[in-house]
């Protein structure tokens, strides 16, 4: 049943972020963190999908951002682990100096250095991934970002100019990289007289490329994304191909309604049709429901309005999640109940996971230091300690 946990896992995950781990807040003015999972049985490491995917898993390092997200989803949701391992060091004014991303084997799989003007405005980054590069920023009097340049290794390199108006919002945003120098992109930045962001150009060596537009309501709240494409889809006597036009052709992707308190509670989904690209057509949507500021249902429907698979939380009184139900009609098999357990803290410390008649018991043990920060979370599946997720601090005194 692994496979299909898998699948349900990753669908239902990444719709709510911040439904699926407690916030993490780090008391004290820090100087460096050293983070890293700790496999205590060598035959139960991070889950793959696949045995030859690295130390991150099937999609690799992708970012910091998204490697912290899911590394935390896996932590908390399953009793499975994702892979983390990294080093940051802070000045004394909280700004990022270095950051070090690693492999199992503790080598290094990306690093990158800062270094700062008076205004605190990052001038010069060193990286260190595939190859080593260095980029060099230069802003205008408002301190907006005008000019990033990156020099690898190589001596390739590439540049990002950008010009902003009177309001400080960018209008425009010019690449060139040496290794491509007769591709062009530039990106156009239209706002209304209210500022919000309406239509977004993208060009490159041949004229228009694909853009985005966006409409508001009178509360200049989204209502709907809109994908230009410059091209269009014409038949021919093998199938069909593109075609670049004057106007190209506008197609929405997106809608959103709001409820009083200008949360999104339903979100509409389009896609181009599979026989001709000129035509859009419905493609599901998502309804989401709140209740007492908590949500307690997120729906999902297919194109025909059919419900195809749904969410539901409880809370106890200080709205901490203790039950999340994943529910899925057409295939009962891979629904999926989480019950939380906690102490005094949002921390859980027992997760119940039942999936098919099987409930598979994760404890969760804490260490704390001295301000309260936590430095070592211990996971344990069903009785046996399998995971430390481990983390030193150094504070400025």
């Amino acid at each position: 049943m692994k496979s299909n946990s898998l699948k349900i896992i990753t669908f239902i995950l990444f719709y709510n972020i911040s439904l699926s781990q407690p916030k993490d807040t780090i008391y004290g003015k820090i100087k460096s963190i050293r983070e890293q999972l700790i496999f205590l049985d060598e035959n139960r490491q991070n889950l793959k999908l696949f045995s030859t995917e690295g130390d991150y898993g099937h999609n690799g390092f992708l970012s910091e951002e998204y490697t912290k997200s899911r590394f935390n989803i896996w932590w908390y949701k399953t009793y499975w682990v994702h892979y983390i391992n990294y080093y940051k060091e802070f000045d004394n004014n909280n700004r990022l100096l270095k950051v070090v991303w690693y492999y199992k084997n503790q080598s290094i799989l990306s690093s990158c250095e800062n270094k700062y003007d008076i205004n605190g405005k990052i001038i010069n980054q060193e990286f260190n991934s595939y190859k080593l590069s260095k980029t060099v920023n230069q802003y205008d009097d408002n301190n907006n970002l005008i000019l990033s340049k990156n020099i690898d290794s190589d001596k390739n390199y590439s540049t990002t100019k950008s010009v902003f108006n009177k309001k400080n919002q960018i209008i425009r945003e010019e690449y060139f990289n040496s290794e491509y120098p007769k591709e062009k992109r530039i990106t156009e930045y239209y706002y209304d007289l209210l500022g919000n962001l309406i239509e977004l150009k993208k060009f490159d060596e041949y004229g228009e490329d694909y853009g985005t537009k966006f409409e508001y309501d009178i509360k200049n709240r989204n209502t709907k994304i809109i994908n230009h494409s410059p091209f269009i889809w014409v038949k021919t006597k093998t199938g069909s191909r593109q075609k670049r036009t004057k106007n190209g052709n506008d197609q929405i992707s997106r809608e959103f309604k709001y409820d009083e308190k200008n949360r999104i509670i339903e979100t509409k989904s389009y896609n181009p049709n599979f026989d001709d690209g000129n035509i859009i057509e419905f493609s599901g949507k998502e309804v989401t429901i709140y209740e007492n500021d908590l949500i307690k249902n997120i729906y999902f429907y297919d194109n025909k309005d059919s419900l195809t698979y749904y969410k539901t939380f409880e809370y106890d009184n200080l709205n901490r999640k203790t039950k999340d139900y994943s529910i899925s009609p057409k295939y009962p098999e891979s629904n999926i109940t989480l019950e939380y357990f906690y102490n005094e803290t949002e921390y859980p410390t027992k997760l119940l996971y039942l999936e098919n008649g099987i409930t598979t018991q994760v404890d969760f043990e804490y260490v704390l230091d001295n301000n309260k920060n936590w430095i070592e979370q211990i996971k344990s599946v069903n009785g046996k300690k399998l995971y430390i997720w481990k983390r030193e601090l150094e504070y400025f005194d």
